[in-house]
């Protein structure tokens, strides 16, 4: 019975451990710039850590600061040594379909897209017109003049669903706020958001938004600046610009790890499309503590807009907004 029992209890351990194999998952991720950026990359940075947190078994390996014309040789050098790579930004596409052709083995991931590519690529979307609507509400509510600027990044995947989710809750909340937008053309250009900032301040706005992490080029201007505040898109513009940021949207990119892990558990290889919003937890929006930078009446209407796409998602539908 013993040597029964030493079995039995041998065949478990045998039977966890494999099962914790099978669940172990590596990791490698591609950014376009550092994981401390206050913004794209250190959302999806948190987002891998928060999965690990949670319990989920994974060997993660970021790459930063990569550039446009070197993905390609650093996707070569990455492949089939990962369970999943992960391409974190739509100006790697081309680079991510060609190395998908080249090891169609290997499970890729890349986001901004709600494109399917490949049978061996999963993309992602963030659903960013839901956090711009909010922000538009906000803003509406709070500009003293009537008047807003939008730092915008490019005009092309969630950085223009953001842009547009704005400008509908700002005209869905008072159709009368006039806004001004200029695009850097970049992700990352923070001395160009900066001088569209200070334009935008010369020129009487007094709240300002705008996606990606070349937003912090913008919100250091308005740091500086008498009256002016920003609604934004990561809780860390919160932490570091606490007297102008009155309320921020934090992807939350765990939400695309653990579904990237239940699929390919599932032996799926891509092929599909993972959307973040706040509905599946995607999203989180936190409001400044500040009751002088974001008044209690704000902060309800916001949360009734809030509540609404949490209950229904992809409801905010930005496909008539025109941007001046």
């Amino acid at each position: 019975m013993k040597k029964i029992a030493v079995l039995l209890a041998a065949l478990l351990m045998l039977a966890i451990a494999c099962t914790a194999v099978a669940e172990s998952v590596s990791i490698a991720i591609v950014y376009s710039d550092t994981v401390d950026d206050k913004g794209w990359c250190q959302s999806m940075d948190i987002g891998v850590k928060k999965a690990i947190e949670m319990g989920y078994e994974i060997e993660y390996t970021p790459v930063e600061s990569v550039q446009i014309p070197d993905a390609p040789n650093t996707l070569d050098q990455l492949a089939e040594n990962y369970d999943v790579i992960i391409v974190h930004g739509a100006q790697f596409t081309a680079a991510t379909t060609e190395m998908a052709e080249e090891y169609p083995d290997q499970v890729f991931a890349l986001g901004t897209s709600d494109q399917i590519l490949g049978d061996n690529i999963f993309t992602y979307m963030p659903m960013s017109e839901e956090p711009g609507y909010i922000n538009g509400v906000i803003a509406a509510l709070t500009t003293k003049v009537g008047k807003v600027g939008i730092v915008g990044s490019t005009d092309g995947g969630d950085s223009a669903r953001f842009v547009r989710g704005f400008v509908k809750g700002l005209n869905d909340t008072k159709a009368d706020v006039e806004y001004m937008l200029s695009w850097t053309g970049s992700f990352s250009d923070t001395v160009g958001a900066g001088d569209i900032g200070k334009t935008f301040i010369e020129a009487g706005c007094d709240v300002l938004t705008g996606p990606a992490q070349q937003a912090v080029g913008a919100i250091r201007i308005v740091d500086s600046s008498e009256g002016v505040t920003w609604v934004g898109q990561t809780t860390s513009q919160i932490v570091d610009f606490p007297n102008v940021v009155r309320a921020a949207a934090d992807y939350d990119y765990s939400a695309v790890i653990v579904e990237l892990i239940k699929r390919t558990g599932e032996g799926k290889t891509g092929g599909e499309n993972i959307p973040l919003n706040y509905n599946n937890g995607g999203f989180v929006y936190t409001f400044s503590e500040n009751t002088e930078l974001l008044p209690e009446d704000v902060k309800a209407a916001a949360q009734t807009a809030l509540d609404s796409m949490i209950a229904a998602p992809n409801t905010v539908d930005f496909s008539g907004v025109e941007l001046k």
